[in-house]
C-alpha cells in the first residue's frame, strides 16, 4: 500500500480553519463533489470553531451543488440481538425494553457517530431520514431524495443511491472499519451479516417495528490490503490523517473480496457473535 491506515494520535494540537480548508483541498475535494464523511475529532487535536468549523469549512469548498452524507445511528432507539461489541448474546437493555427509546429526528446520534455528524443534525438546510436505527443526515444538493424515503429492510438505502452517482468517502481520524459503504458489499455477498432485530418508533403512541441490522464492520481494516491506492488522497490533519475514497472503487473492491472469500472481511476477534456466523474458505 502507498497510503496510511493511521486514524488518529496522541500528540493533539490546534487545528485552525484555515488548515481545515487546506486539507479539505490536498485530499481533491472541490465544488459540486457528493460524499460520505465519518469523523472523530477526538483523534484529530483542538479544532477551533470545533464541529461547526469543520462543517462550515467543507461546505464552502463544495458549495451549493455538492451533498454532504453522514451515519446518524442510535442504538437507545434498537433492541439488539447482540451486544458489547457483537461478544454477548442479546440487546444491553438486558430484557427491560422500557430502557429504550423512541426514534424521533431531534434524537442524539451515537457517540461513536462522532460531534460532527451530531452537529450537521441541526445545520441550516440539514435533513435527517426517519429510520428508526439507522438514521443518515444530509445537506447540500438533492438532500431531501436521499433522506425522504427509507426502507426498514435496507437500512444502507442512502449511501446505494450515492454509488449511482460520483461520490466519495471522507475519512478524518478514523480507519476503514468505521467506512459504512463497505457494508452495501456485504449486503450483497454475505447478507447473513445482516440480522433481522427491532426499533421503536412514535406510531400512536409507541410501537417496535422489524429493520435488518449490519454485522461487525472490525475486520474492514483488511480491505487496505487488497485495495488500489490510485485515486485515494490523504493529509494530515493534527494528530491524525484525512483520506478520500471513490466510493464505488471502494465498494468494489469489497465486493471483489467478498466474492472469493465471504469470510475475508471477518475481524480475528474469538468471541465476535457476527464474524463467527461467516464460514471462512
Amino acid at each position: 500500500m502507498t497510503y496510511s491506515e493511521h486514524s488518529g494520535g496522541s500528540q493533539a494540537r490546534e487545528i485552525s480553519p484555515d488548515e481545515l480548508t487546506e486539507c479539505f483541498k490536498r485530499v481533491g475535494l472541490g465544488e459540486g463533489d457528493h460524499l460520505v464523511m465519518h469523523a472523530q475529532l477526538s483523534n484529530v487535536g483542538v479544532v477551533d470553531g470545533g464541529a461547526a468549523m469543520v462543517l462550515h469549512r467543507l461546505l464552502n469548498i463544495i458549495g451549493k451543488k455538492g451533498l454532504l452524507l453522514m451515519p446518524t445511528f442510535t442504538s437507545v432507539t434498537r433492541h439488539s440481538s447482540t451486544h458489547n461489541g457483537f461478544t454477548r448474546v442479546g440487546c444491553w437493555c438486558e430484557g427491560r425494553e422500557n430502557r429504550h427509546l423512541p426514534f424521533i429526528s431531534e434524537l442524539q446520534p451515537d457517540r461513536e457517530m462522532g460531534e460532527v455528524a451530531y452537529r450537521l443534525c441541526s445545520w441550516p438546510g440539514s435533513q435527517r431520514s426517519r429510520h428508526p436505527a439507522f438514521s443518515f443526515v444530509a445537506v447540500g444538493q438533492n438532500s431531501d431524495k436521499l433522506v425522504r424515503k427509507y426502507s426498514l429492510a435496507d437500512s444502507l438505502a442512502p449511501l446505494s443511491m450515492l454509488l449511482d452517482v460520483k461520490s466519495f468517502v471522507l475519512t478524518i481520524g478514523v480507519g476503514m472499519d468505521s467506512v459504512s459503504a463497505i457494508h452495501l458489499a456485504e449486503q450483497r455477498y454475505v447478507p447473513a451479516k445482516f440480522v433481522k432485530e427491532r426499533a421503536l418508533i412514535v406510531s400512536k403512541g409507541q410501537a417496535w417495528v422489524d429493520v435488518m441490522a449490519p454485522g461487525c464492520s472490525a475486520g474492514f481494516q483488511k480491505l487496505s490490503d487488497h485495495f488500489n491506492p490510485d485515486g485515494v488522497q490523504q493529509a494530515d490533519l493534527g494528530a491524525a490523517m484525512a483520506t478520500l475514497y471513490p466510493m464505488k472503487q471502494l465498494c468494489n473492491a469489497a465486493e471483489r473480496l467478498l466474492e472469493a472469500n465471504p469470510a475475508a472481511l471477518n475481524c480475528e476477534r474469538p468471541d465476535c457473535l457476527s464474524c463467527r456466523s461467516i464460514q471462512r474458505s
